[in-house]
């Protein structure tokens, strides 16, 4: 098992984890859970190699994931997507 692999492997322990290579430096990531439900995400090279992307696409997994099990995500996770605050303007 590779790291990347290692990694969701811990992030989403409840499903059995695989990974592949993609052509481009990605990843086609698979879970798999009970009653022979299976969940892919393909993940790019630049998303793997970016801190803040990576954690966007886990938070947008996990949200998936929760709207499949027909579960909603608290409103405190759904506010962690925006990162960034607006700019502010000054006149001179």
């Amino acid at each position: 098992m590779n790291l990347i692999q290692e990694k969701f492997a811990s992030l989403f322990s409840n499903f059995q984890v695989t990974t592949q290579p993609r052509p481009d430096g990605g990843i086609l990531l698979t879970l798999r859970g009970g009653e022979d439900k299976v969940f892919k995400r393909s993940i790019s090279y630049q998303q793997l190699h970016n801190g803040d992307q990576l954690s966007w696409v886990i938070s947008a997994i996990r949200r998936d994931l929760a709207e499949q099990a027909s579960e909603l995500p608290q409103i405190s996770m759904l506010q962690s997507q925006q990162r960034f605050a607006l700019p502010t303007y000054h006149s001179a």
